[in-house]
């Protein structure tokens, strides 16, 4: 049987090395909140990162939701989980990407053309956060970038107003910050922007049939 008076302190170097590891798992505690806190995985690579060859097709390959001259082609699933996850009011983020083309050369006049077509195609890439109270779009545009940032998400759907549309239904989402707003509205409004009456919207969703 030991005696209580043979104890001896255990060496520094081991109380050293506790202290450590303590301080090691408060630390860890500290910068790493619960799996539930954090934050959606951005997408990568970051737009101020942009590769100068990123093209259509790594876009889609991306998983982005891409429309090609004003239409979507790609990423309609994605883009549904995106509306999901706003309808449940969770963060959710989504990258966007709108891709136009010229199209048939006899739409222009030759002049317009040979001044535009080497401008042609071009690729507007754009993030969408929704962070549980509002919604921020931001990106490049011509070199410049634009951040906006809008309350509401709106859904609308119909078939068009002029008969010389080329398509029979559209559903498109637009931000807003009315939600009161009606698509006949926000076209008045486009129709009548030299009067200065157009509705502050972005429109991020196109899909014509």
């Amino acid at each position: 049987m030991g005696d209580v008076f043979s104890y001896k302190k255990p060496a520094l170097w081991i109380a050293i090395a506790v202290i450590a590891v303590c301080a090691v798992v408060v630390l860890c505690l500290l910068i790493n909140p619960k799996a539930g806190d954090k934050p959606e995985e951005q997408y990568a690579p970051p737009l101020n990162r942009m590769p100068e060859d990123y093209s259509l097709s790594d876009a889609k390959n991306d998983g982005c939701v891409v429309f090609e001259d004003g239409d979507i082609t790609s990423g309609q699933s994605v883009w549904a989980s995106f509306s999901k996850k706003v309808n449940s009011k969770e963060t959710a983020q989504v990258r966007l990407v709108y891709y136009y083309t010229l199209g048939d050369s006899s739409r222009y006049a030759p002049e317009l053309y040979e001044e535009i077509k080497d401008d042609y195609p071009v690729m507007y890439i754009k993030d969408l956060v929704y962070d549980g109270e509002g919604f921020n779009i931001e990106g490049y545009e011509d070199g410049e970038w634009v951040s906006r940032r809008y309350r509401y998400l709106m859904k609308y759907e119909g078939e068009p107003r002029s008969k010389w549309a080329v398509f029979s239904e559209y559903l498109y989402y637009v931000l807003t910050n009315d939600e009161s707003v009606t698509w006949e509205d926000i076209e008045d409004g486009m129709f009548s922007s030299l009067m200065g009456d157009q509705i502050d919207h972005y429109r991020v969703y196109t899909d014509l049939s």
